[in-house]
């Protein structure tokens, strides 16, 4: 029977593999390519207060970097357009409030990644290959069950996980904006909406791959000591 520090390491293991996945999913859309996609979608609703595509993937671009480089705040509220500032103080101060959670995110990931390595290193090198490999299944599942559960409230009750999401990371109110402001002319309602089903697809593969690796990995060590 595990001991108890294996049993420890091994849910500690298992509540982290979800943070991993969902966070690393998460920052694969903070990026060019991603928008690239979004943009260049036929379904995408063009800016109709005058953007172009290009003028559009600029700005984007430009918001995604500052937020991924932790730029300072400046760096949005110097952008001028036909000579306008592309935006307003409290767009610029959401943006401020949006890096402080990317960051967050990051730096999350980061520790997770770490202590995902040193904990699966330790059962290994403990002889507990069997108990990392449960851990990995089980992860892989729970990522998946969580996953699903956030992508069918996205699909079947949009509004309510849009707001609840970001009352959950934001000051109630700093988040709404017109629809002619840029933020909202970069990044409307449906960015998002595609943008919760690919992390939601992102991580779901991420969760089954890992349940069966475990899983696979489960089998080959019973099959070992039969």
């Amino acid at each position: 029977m595990p001991s108890r520090l294996t049993q420890i390491l091994k849910l500690l293991i298992i509540l982290l593999i979800p943070i991993f996945i969902i966070s690393s999913a998460a920052r694969l859309l903070a990026t060019d390519s991603y928008l690239a996609f979004e943009y260049n979608r036929s379904s995408f609703p063009p800016d109709t207060f005058g953007f172009t595509n290009q003028q559009r993937f600029i700005l984007a671009s430009t918001n995604i970097h500052y937020v991924r480089a932790h730029l300072p705040n400046d760096e949005l509220s110097k952008q001028t357009l036909n000579g306008a500032p592309v935006y307003n103080p409290r767009e610029v101060s959401h943006m401020a409030d949006v890096q402080t959670v990317f960051q967050s995110v990051s730096r999350v990931w980061l520790a997770t990644f770490i202590l995902l390595i040193l904990l699966g290193f330790f059962l290994w090198k403990k002889g507990e290959q069997k108990a990392l490999a449960s851990a990995i299944q089980s992860g892989g599942l729970l990522t998946s069950g969580i996953i699903l559960s956030i992508a069918l409230l996205a699909i079947f009750g949009w509004q309510f996980w849009f707001e609840t999401f970001h009352l959950f990371f934001f000051k109630p109110g700093s988040w709404l904006f017109s629809y002619s402001d840029t933020l909202i002319r970069l990044f409307p309602v449906e960015f998002w909406f595609d943008a919760t089903l690919t992390i939601s697809v992102f991580s779901l593969a991420g969760g089954l791959s890992l349940a069966l690796i475990g899983w696979r990995g489960k089998r080959a060590l019973a099959g070992m000591r039969t």
